[in-house]
């Protein structure tokens, strides 16, 4: 069958259909042929309960019953109690919440945010990071393929687009150093700098404390916003509701000023928000940002139900334990062309072979068509695992032994 959706995304040879019932895991999905994979792509991170959770389609059938979309100039129950419960969980001082429907869409509300609150123009971003593909968010993103076509940084000799709604200013990532001399040349002009905790699309590698902490100090004595990228790494990915708790600690003093979230929030619904101190969110007034899908009451009360799952059944504790978990078995069974393992909880990289050998896709697809696991490939070199918080070591020791078999044939 002709398939006729824009040639935007490198398709893998599978169409997947259904997912294995709940009560035998969700962790699996099924595609057209009968199929079944282990499921470490996950949505990209967008289902942290697994498939097809009992009580997350309880949720989402009650509302439905209620009210399935409501605009933006009202507000409605499930909305105020996600705004209430995503200011209790994540490290933002008397945080106010705008909530959107992609990771994108909340992106593009902390640069807004930065610019206007700050009235300054430049925001500092990351070597390597990955922030989104709209035009503002794309603007903060490192990989020149998304980026060349639309925007120019301010250090790179092209003029920059005029359509650009902030300067970037990239530095290595983890380089303290780099940034104090960046706000030492152009620290009035600085709005913020924005980064992700851990770095997932470059091959999942956590920040330091040192760094995090070191980098909110140069904001706070520069008068710049500090921005937390938590998108794929929050929501409970690696252990705890938010990454930079996670790393730096729940200090108040340490919070950031602006943090956001998408994918696992939703448990599997689009969803997208962004926390920022009380007295910053004041400068976005009427007409400044807007979403016509976000905040809808199916996402919101999706929210809530994973939120409430996620607790109940201990799956924090369970997302921790990944990492540790794949971590011990490569100790015990080593792969000589794995280089390394590393991440938080349940966002794992397994970087293979030596550093600088692009032999990632082959393994991924390896994985896949051989062994029936699914899992994404990231800067050529580090398999990705995106599992359900609750996949411990049955699943972990699956994806390490098809590994080790898979390495052996491409050796």
């Amino acid at each position: 069958m002709q398939d006729l959706r824009w040639p935007t995304y490198a398709l893998r040879d599978v169409t997947l259909e259904r997912a294995e019932p709940h009560e035998r895991g969700g962790m699996r999905v099924i595609d057209s042929a009968g199929r079944s994979y282990l499921d470490a792509v996950n949505g990209v991170g967008c289902a942290p309960l697994g498939h097809a959770h009992p009580r997350w389609i309880a949720a989402m059938h009650a509302q439905m019953h209620l009210l399935s979309a409501a605009a933006n100039s009202f507000t409605s129950g499930p909305q105020q109690a996600l705004a209430r419960r995503l200011a209790e969980r994540f490290p933002v001082r008397d945080a106010r919440v705008f909530l959107g429907s992609s990771g994108t869409e909340a992106t593009e509300a902390a640069i807004k945010l930065a610019v206007r609150a700050t009235g300054r123009s430049i925001i500092v971003a990351f070597e390597r990071a990955f922030h989104g593909r709209s035009l503002g968010a794309l603007s903060l993103t490192a990989n020149t393929a998304y980026r060349h076509p639309y925007v120019r940084c301010i250090d790179e000799s092209e003029p920059a687009d005029p359509f650009v709604v902030a300067q970037v200013l990239r530095l290595p990532w983890g380089d303290l150093a780099a940034v104090r001399a960046a706000f030492a040349t152009h620290g009035p002009r600085i709005a913020g700098a924005f980064v992700e905790p851990v770095q997932g699309e470059a091959g999942v590698f956590p920040a330091t404390r040192d760094f995090l902490v070191g980098l909110h100090g140069l904001c706070r004595e520069h008068g710049a916003l500090l921005g937390a990228d938590e998108i794929q790494c929050g929501s409970g990915r690696v252990g705890a509701w938010s990454a930079w708790s996670r790393i730096v600690g729940d200090d108040p003093a340490l919070y950031p000023d602006i943090l956001w979230l998408a994918k696992a929030l939703g448990g599997g619904m689009p969803i997208g928000v962004c926390l920022a101190a009380s007295e910053l969110a004041k400068a976005m007034g009427k007409g400044t940002h807007g979403t016509t899908f976000g905040g809808n009451p199916l996402a919101c009360a999706a929210a809530l139900a994973t939120f409430d799952i996620i607790e109940s059944e201990g799956l924090l504790a369970a997302a921790a334990a990944q990492l540790p978990t794949l971590q011990a078995l490569a100790a015990a069974e080593p792969h000589a062309r794995v280089h390394e393992v590393r991440g938080l909880g349940a966002m794992i990289g397994v970087q293979v072979g030596r550093p600088g050998e692009q032999i990632g896709n082959e393994i991924g697809d390896r994985l896949m068509r051989d062994h029936g696991i699914l899992a994404t490939v990231c800067g050529g070199h580090t398999i990705r695992l995106l599992l359900p918080y609750r996949a411990g070591e049955p699943e972990l020791h699956e994806f390490w032994q098809a590994l080790g078999r898979a390495l052996e044939v491409s050796a």
